[in-house]
């Protein structure tokens, strides 16, 4: 094999001399690189716990266990990965693929809080409520056992949300913008039930924003209207001409695709679910699965402070002889 010799003008040592200004620079480059990864990382673990209402108290995986039925407490604020959690469309997941779950979908009050793999089912749903977070299936609210930390987390009564042992706050929000189609619709609907659980704007501001201020009416309808407009796919015609809910075949007109409730169809996010009760109803798939949870206007409970409907968020897919799901319509 050929040498490749060193001219007689350039030895070695002249060519470590020459590079040794460009190492240094090198050198200093690949330290701030370093020095910004770390910077950055370590601001990431800040913004993905969740606090508590109780002062230096975080959402704590015990022991970082990352395991099925793993114990969920509040622990004192420290930064590691047992305190990493991301708020998902409906979920508060931790590490790969755990979701914080009411074990067996129990819906009693006191129920133990733990982790489980993420599978869409009904214990594992989380929607925002004023400062907290309500399981819509039970309608209860994660809290602390009798107010005390460091122990494992269970379901109360979403009476006290105003309560630091029921109240819980993150840096890190779900962002509606950047998501899949169905996925940006259910984000909008459920960002809309937070704004009504917590009264800001008032249910009145918000319902004439629903239902374009007309008065009183079944308006859940207009609530799916209203949710699809923001997502950025508004519907056409007006709901009698474009896409009234009792008639199927104008909302497949606009590009959604008819699933019978009776097939093997797995409900998705950001479809719309007709009910066949009295006059019709329509809700949102805010959670998909083969026990989907929906969002929707319900006019048959009247609220107060509007002498119209409430905003409901369930998992009930049939209400008896008043009627059942009979299809969903996906968008495409």
């Amino acid at each position: 094999m050929r040498r490749l010799s060193l001219p007689h003008t350039l030895d070695q040592k002249g060519i470590a001399h020459r590079l040794l200004p460009w190492v240094i620079v090198f050198v200093l480059c690949f330290g701030i690189v370093l020095t910004f990864r770390s910077v950055t990382s370590h601001a990431a673990d800040i913004n993905s716990d969740i606090r508590s209402g109780v002062s230096g108290y975080c959402l704590d995986d015990h022991t970082d266990a990352k395991t099925n039925n793993a114990p969920v407490d509040s622990w004192s604020c420290n930064n590691t990965d047992a305190q990493e959690w991301t708020l998902g469309i409906g979920i508060i997941e931790h590490g790969d693929n755990m979701c914080l779950s009411i074990p067996n979908n129990n819906v009693a009050v006191g129920s133990p809080v733990v982790l489980q793999t993420c599978d869409q089912a009904t214990g594992q749903i989380w929607l925002r409520d004023r400062g907290g977070f309500e399981n819509p299936n039970s309608g209860l609210c994660l809290a602390m056992p009798n107010a005390q930390t460091g122990q494992q987390l269970v379901t109360a009564s979403c009476s006290y949300l105003t309560q630091p042992y029921e109240i819980w706050t993150s840096s890190e929000q779900p962002s509606c913008t950047n998501a899949p189609k169905g996925e940006k619709i259910a984000c909008y609907a459920e960002k809309e039930w937070t704004q009504w659980q917590s009264g800001t704007p008032s249910h009145e501001t918000l319902l004439n924003t629903y239902t374009d201020g007309a008065p009183y009416e079944e308006w859940c309808a207009d609530f799916v209207s209203y949710i699809y407009k923001e997502a950025g796919y508004p519907f056409t015609g007006g709901e009698t001409n474009g896409w009234d809910e009792n008639i199927a075949s104008n909302i497949q007109n606009m590009g959604f695709t008819l699933h019978a409730a009776s097939s093997n169809y797995i409900p998705q996010p950001g479809d719309v679910a007709y009910f066949d009760y009295a006059g019709g109803h329509v809700e949102i798939v805010v959670s998909g699965g083969h026990n989907p949870t929906f969002i929707y206007g319900n006019s048959a409970t009247i609220d107060p402070t509007t002498g119209n409907g409430e905003m409901e968020a369930n998992t009930i897919t049939s209400k008896g002889s008043e009627g059942q799901v009979i299809y969903y319509l996906s968008p495409n």
